[in-house]
């Protein structure tokens, strides 16, 4: 049975308004993952990862809603030696034939001051689950007048602790601890945008069935 109009404008106004949350991907042409770990005390070693899948949920104006899934290539790697990037794939370390992939998910999203916040969330990686939080700072969102897309660009730093995740070999040659420099893109998802705009319409026509 379907509403009376002025019952079902009333019932909308009385609603709050819904959150501006936009849908973005990553662009992995402008995003990097580098690395950093103790090589036996003389330096720290350098690294290069991809991050193959990316989607972020964001309303600019209010983080705590902001949702993010990434989806990293283990295979990627990179770290200017072919011989050193096989052992580093191998079983000694990441073991990339039998995870292949690592994900991150965010749980909770805080914002603090001049763009800056922190995303905590869960790592899976090497088998392993374990919490992760990533300091960032929203550097830019505006139009990319290049590639003609709306571009939300970030700077962000973890550290982990490879023992955690299950690879404690060798840890008097190489360090455990893992920092992380990310420099990430994401471009604006118009048709998650749609797809979300036609299930909302779905719910009200449901109010007025």
């Amino acid at each position: 049975m379907r509403l009376p109009l002025l019952t079902l404008l009333c019932l909308l106004s009385a609603a709050p308004a819904a959150a501006a949350i936009d849908a973005w991907r990553i662009d992995p042409v402008h995003t990097q993952i580098l690395f950093s770990i103790d090589h036996q005390g003389f330096n720290q070693a350098l690294g290069l990862i991809r991050a193959s899948e990316g989607r972020l949920h964001l309303d600019p104006e209010d983080w705590s809603t902001a949702r993010l899934e990434v989806t990293i290539d283990m295979n990627s790697l990179l770290l200017g030696d072919a011989k050193w990037e096989e052992a580093v794939r191998s079983w000694r370390f990441l073991d990339t034939r039998r995870w292949p992939q690592a994900r991150f998910r965010s749980l909770r999203v805080e914002r603090s001051s001049d763009g800056r916040g922190s995303a905590h969330g869960e790592l899976e990686l090497h088998g392993h689950t374990r919490p992760l939080s990533i300091e960032f700072r929203l550097n830019k969102l505006a139009n990319d007048p290049y590639a003609f897309k709306r571009t939300a660009g970030f700077s962000a730093t973890a550290r982990l602790k490879r023992s955690e995740f299950g690879m404690d070999k060798v840890l008097s040659a190489v360090g455990d601890t893992v920092e992380l420099r990310i420099e990430a893109a994401f471009v604006r998802d118009r048709d998650a945008d749609a797809t979300s705009d036609a299930s909302t319409t779905g719910e009200t026509d449901a109010i007025q069935e």
